[in-house]
């Protein structure tokens, strides 16, 4: 039997795994750390190294790169620990507060999307939309691996706050500014015409949380996350298969299962989460309407703790702005299938970032295999023998209703 050992540093962003043999015998195996052009990974046996961006939920990544590793090497257990000299077992991953400096982390993505491609240009520069509010960007010399300068905005409040670091990384300018365009403003400040610009938008889609205090001098760590579930209607009407709505029976036991199953906490004084679930799933066109109800709720929801929350932004997301003027379409045929989604809402509140993240590996990892099988019998009985997938985001939804209809079309159905 073997184990694979993590033991997490508690003053710098740093972890190390090693694997324990049956005999005892130690061999370390991979240390990850974070840098200012990403997060590196490096493991001992093949001397492989490489470097992968950071993310807003830090936590979530780290531990994906860890269960692989230890899947490769066919470790039967993991255990986790936590602390410097005498480390302590823990039920989880635990990462130092180091690693939750979203800053850093906006700013080391940006540089490594600067250095992902080889440019002729003489300036490159490397822009990330971090979250829905947090923005960064590197500008390098073509020749160089050190910025010119770094830019980091934080949009969550009315008028963002812009930081500007040089060469050197020492900030020179803090200041509240509303840009309209970031990638016009970063591009204004190199003086070279010749310039290449590499975005790239956060490879995790969850958000990073906005920390709010209430009047009474609480802080808070809160986010709102939408998860969406995955069926179809199949109908031999263009007009049922267009708009069609169809019942989620049970919705009360549905979202009581989905909790448990996920391990939440309901939302009280001390945090939780709160699930919201419309009555109905959805065509594809209808889905705008939804998520604006269920934006309502969640907004109503945190105002009933003190907590003042705007989700304006994430209603005005590239892919739900795409679907504001969308009109199925459907050839002639026998069968028409239609998309119907669930959108699910998770209102997550926290009282210090280590639950916040907590609750968000939950959501985002979904439930185990057995949590699968449990739900899957549970939505198929509540709404509908045509449900496939469940807490998926919205482009892993649109990605297989595209290929599961493309296949269906080639027989003209």
């Amino acid at each position: 039997m073997s184990i694979l050992q993590v033991i997490s540093d508690p003053k710098v962003p740093k972890v190390r795994c090693s694997l324990i043999d049956q005999s005892g015998k130690e061999k370390d195996i991979m240390t990850i750390f974070l840098q200012d052009n990403g997060i590196h990974v490096h493991k001992t046996l093949d001397n492989d190294h490489y470097i992968i961006p950071p993310v807003p939920q830090i936590g979530v990544l780290i531990k994906e790169v860890i269960e692989e590793v230890a899947e490769e090497l066919n470790a039967e257990a993991i255990v986790f620990r936590y602390g410097e000299n005498e480390p302590e077992e823990v039920d989880d991953l635990v990462l130092s507060d180091a690693w939750y400096d979203i800053e850093r982390l906006a700013l080391a993505a940006s540089k490594h999307a600067a250095l992902s491609e080889e440019m002729d240009s003489k300036v490159i520069v490397g822009i990330i939309k971090f979250s829905s509010f947090i923005y960064a960007a590197t500008a390098i010399r073509k020749e160089d691996t050190f910025p010119l300068f770094q830019i980091y905005m934080d949009t969550s409040s009315d008028l963002p706050l812009v930081k500007i670091y040089n060469e050197l990384g020492q900030l020179v300018e803090e200041r509240r500014e509303k840009i309209d365009d970031f990638e016009t403003y970063v591009k204004s400040l190199v003086s070279s015409d010749d310039i290449a610009v590499i975005y790239r938008e956060s490879a995790l889609e969850v958000p990073s949380p906005k920390e709010i205090t209430r009047e009474d001098g609480s802080k808070y760590y809160v986010a709102v996350l939408f998860k969406y579930f995955l069926g179809f209607l199949p109908s031999s009407s263009v007009n049922e298969v267009t708009n069609r709505k169809v019942a989620i029976r049970g919705k009360r036991n549905l979202i009581k299962t989905l909790r448990a199953l996920l391990y939440l906490e309901r939302l009280s004084e001390e945090g939780g989460v709160d699930i919201l679930m419309g009555n109905h799933a959805v065509p594809l066109n209808y889905l705008l309407d939804e998520l604006e109800k269920l934006s309502k709720r969640a907004i109503a929801s945190l105002t009933r703790k003190g907590l003042s929350y705007n989700l304006d932004e994430t209603l005005e997301e590239p892919i739900l702005r795409e679907l504001k003027n969308y009109k199925p379409e459907y050839t002639s045929g026998d069968i028409y299938l239609g998309i119907r989604v669930i959108p699910v809402a998770f209102v997550v509140v926290a009282r210090n970032k280590e639950e916040f993240d907590q609750a968000i590996q939950r959501i985002a990892g979904g439930p185990t295999s057995d949590g699968y099988e449990i739900l899957d019998e549970l939505v198929k009985k509540s709404v509908s023998g045509y449900f496939i997938g469940y807490l998926m985001t919205l482009e892993e939804a649109l990605i297989i209703y595209s290929d599961i209809s493309s296949e269906l079309m080639k027989g003209d159905k």
